[in-house]
């Protein structure tokens, strides 16, 4: 058997006796760190809702009723422009916070973009 076709597994013993790191909010409950993928239909909000997420967050302030751990955000709004952005920040915020960043470009992932994600830091 090829060894990228093999199953890997772990025994129940092994998996009790391990040290797990729990995982990490940014919204209690809801919203682990990490990378994420909003899918839905066409033109049912999700763009609004990722950039109110995104400004929420960089704030600090609840999201429907539950805690935020603030910090910074970043944005990849691939579709958009900066004024169709901007426009937006208009409609949803009067004072958005240095820390949530945006980008209308980017490399892809495995072509660049974690290169990308990690000069940022």
């Amino acid at each position: 058997m090829k060894k990228e076709n093999r199953l890997l597994t772990i025994d129940g013993e092994t998996l009790m006796s391990q040290p797990l790191t729990p995982l990490n909010f940014v919204v209690d409950t809801l919203l682990s760190q990490g990378l994420h993928i909003l899918a839905g239909s066409p033109k049912v909000g999700k763009s609004w809702l990722a950039l109110w997420l995104a400004v929420t967050v960089a704030k600090g302030d609840p999201v429907w009723g539950m805690g935020v751990k603030q910090g910074t955000t970043l944005y990849l709004c691939l579709e958009d422009s900066t004024l169709r952005i901007q426009n937006r920040l208009f409609e949803i915020t009067d004072d958005a916070p240095a820390s949530v960043h945006f980008t209308t470009n980017s490399n892809t992932l495995g072509k660049g973009l974690e290169e990308q994600l990690r000069a940022l830091s």
